[in-house]
């Protein structure tokens, strides 16, 4: 049985994850692994430009309960902000059958994966195997360059206060992720060298899986 690659991609809001990530998916290179798209649910309403399906699943608070009580999910619930997210077990399930993926994930659960502790949980008998075919790719950026990026994108519904609750919250995750992950800086003005150090650790790390 073939074992997907899943390639991760984390760090706080504003450190321009989506916009590393985005460029990452336009390389050749990277499109030859054919990397599909992992999409978690939230309960969130979409920001502007964002799409169903695409970013995020949007659903109902209600809606997203259910699928926990359902078995529907792979990780619990998780509220960051105001807000609340989890990812469907079928979009993990996918790497089972041989598809590489790619998720962007909040820094509580990338810490996790990192940690070893997340597929222990949902795949005991594959855990060992998928760890070994998962890369997290850390983006970060200075604190004040983040602040900016934040109230560039939020405008008017800027919230300090709420971004302060959830760096409150991820500090310790993103502590994990320094150490354990693959850092990758995205400073203003340096988009397409972040680019190019995720493309290059990505398929370094494909390579050595295949061989």
């Amino acid at each position: 049985m073939r074992i997907g690659t899943l390639v991760i991609f984390s760090g706080a809001s504003g450190a321009g994850k989506d916009s590393v990530m985005d460029g990452f998916l336009a390389c050749p290179a990277v499109q030859k692994l054919n990397l599909k798209k992992i999409v978690t649910s939230t309960d969130r309403p979409p920001r502007p430009g964002e799409l169903d399906g695409v970013q995020y699943h949007f659903v109902s608070s209600a809606r997203l309960q259910e699928m926990a009580e359902g078995g529907e999910l792979a990780e619990p619930i998780t509220q960051t902000g105001t807000s609340n997210k989890a990812t469907p077990k079928s979009e993990i399930e996918r790497l089972l059958t041989g598809e590489n993926l790619v998720w962007r994930i909040d820094p509580s659960r990338a810490a996790e994966i990192a940690l070893g502790g997340f597929f222990k949980k949902l795949f005991p008998n594959e855990a060992e195997t998928l760890q070994k075919h998962t890369i997290i790719l850390f983006v970060t950026a200075p604190k004040e360059v983040i602040r900016e990026r934040r109230k560039r994108r939020d405008l008017d519904r800027y919230n300090p206060a709420e971004y302060q609750a959830r760096e409150d919250q991820e500090k310790p995750y993103l502590e994990i992720l320094g150490r354990k992950a693959v850092q990758i800086k995205n400073p203003d003005g340096k988009l397409e060298k972040a680019v190019e150090e995720a493309v290059a650790s990505v398929i370094n790390f494909n390579d050595k899986i295949e061989n």
